[in-house]
């Protein structure tokens, strides 16, 4: 059971989440454009430059953080994909540690 600070959204609520930022980022960028364009022109080039430093930078952030998924795990033992199992146990070799020292297994011969 999850207790509600550990939920994670649901999936159509996440792709809204990073579609809205998405399009927030790109909105801003096809602004700054021409703004940078204009104030380029207009003499003023320390914000002509910063604007188009910003149009040129923003489609890879806004990319990144479209493709941000949440990936947080549960705290709840739950095995996802990318958590380590336990280790596989090796009934051949329980066997041998059962017999107790002295009955060494010499292993495979050399060939």
């Amino acid at each position: 059971m999850h207790a509600v600070t550990t939920a994670r959204p649901s999936r159509q609520q996440d792709r809204r989440r990073r579609t809205r930022h998405y399009l927030w980022a790109m909105g801003f960028r096809t602004v700054a454009f021409p703004l940078a364009v204009w104030a380029l022109v207009s003499g003023w080039q320390v914000v002509g430059w910063i604007l188009a430093g910003a149009a040129v930078v923003l489609p890879s952030i806004a990319v990144m953080i479209a493709n941000a998924v949440d990936v947080r795990t549960s705290t709840q033992g739950v095995h996802g994909p990318g958590s380590r199992l336990p280790a596989r146990r090796d009934p051949a070799r329980d066997d041998r540690d059962q017999r107790g020292p002295g009955h060494d297994d010499p292993g495979p011969s050399p060939r």
